[in-house]
């Protein structure tokens, strides 16, 4: 895989789904995160900014996954502040996948990789921000921006954990099913939470039984499942699959979110931090 100039400076990692390091930068970034005190995977609501630059948090990773890239409105204030400003912080961490570019797909290189990228001073250079104005502005490509059809692939095999084909289907189910649902997706996750760290599609796994095992008690996560135009249905699913591929703690102050984390076992970070000192950059 061959890799722009410009990114040369810039620390990025790339990985394959069991977090095999394929190409670094500046070092895998994977181990500068399992070396911090603390790794921590950030809902969209939370002010990760501020809080990365507390003197408490210095040695604290933040994880910008799923969740926030895809729910941050708009998408440039993860690189920039509203004055257009470059945001840089050594202990923030962006993590995505990128898929096979035709370039890449000429060079034999067709499978989608994990990347984790720093928020250093040649992040801004990297992101094309213009282009992400561009993209973000009325009448721009955001709005032709569809992902309907993963959307749908991953509720079929959610409805599928759960023996049914409508999430109505849940509404109609006694308490004893229920139950017994239940306790076979705790037990799922029981099984496979061992073999989360580092890697993608188990982790996934894991979050997603997290996930119906909410829809069988949450009457506000199946409304949102069975919205048809809800883009973001699966951000929660996503933010706690971060937090068990990293073995990071999460914060979050949504109701859905901290149901799922409990049920992974994953703890949350004490905000208790936020009257601290902060050492901005």
């Amino acid at each position: 895989m061959k890799l722009p100039v410009d990114y040369e400076k810039h620390a990025i990692t790339f990985l394959s789904f069991y977090g095999k390091e394929l190409l670094s930068t500046q070092g895998n970034l994977f181990e500068v995160i399992q070396k911090s005190a603390r790794r921590l995977v950030v809902d969209n609501h939370i002010d990760w900014f501020r809080l990365s630059g507390l003197l408490d948090n210095s040695n604290t990773a933040f994880i910008l996954g799923t969740t926030t890239d895809r729910e941050s409105s708009p998408l440039r204030l993860l690189v920039e502040d509203k004055f257009g400003n470059p945001k840089v912080r050594q202990n923030v961490f962006m993590f995505g996948m990128k898929s096979p570019t035709h370039e890449d797909i000429l060079d034999g290189h067709r499978t989608p990789l994990l990347v984790i990228s720093q928020l250093d001073e040649y992040a801004i250079k990297i992101f094309d921000v213009d282009g992400i104005r561009k993209f973000e502005q009325p009448g721009g490509e955001k709005v032709k921006w569809n992902s309907s059809q993963s959307i749908a692939d991953e509720k079929e095999k959610v409805l599928s954990l759960l023996s049914i084909k409508r999430i109505e289907e849940i509404d109609q189910m006694p308490a004893r099913q229920r139950q017994t649902e239940d306790e076979k997706l705790r037990l799922s996750i029981e099984r496979n939470k061992p073999r989360c760290f580092k890697r993608f599609w188990e982790s996934n796994d894991v979050a997603r039984f997290a996930y119906s095992r909410l829809l069988l008690f949450s009457k506000k996560t199946r409304n949102e499942f069975a919205n048809a135009n809800y883009p973001n249905v699966f951000g929660d699913l996503h933010l706690v699959q971060n937090a068990l591929f990293f073995n990071a703690e999460f914060a979050s102050n949504d109701a859905a979110v901290m149901k799922m984390a409990k049920y992974c076992g994953l703890q949350k970070f004490g905000m208790r931090v936020s009257e601290g000192r902060c050492a901005c950059q």
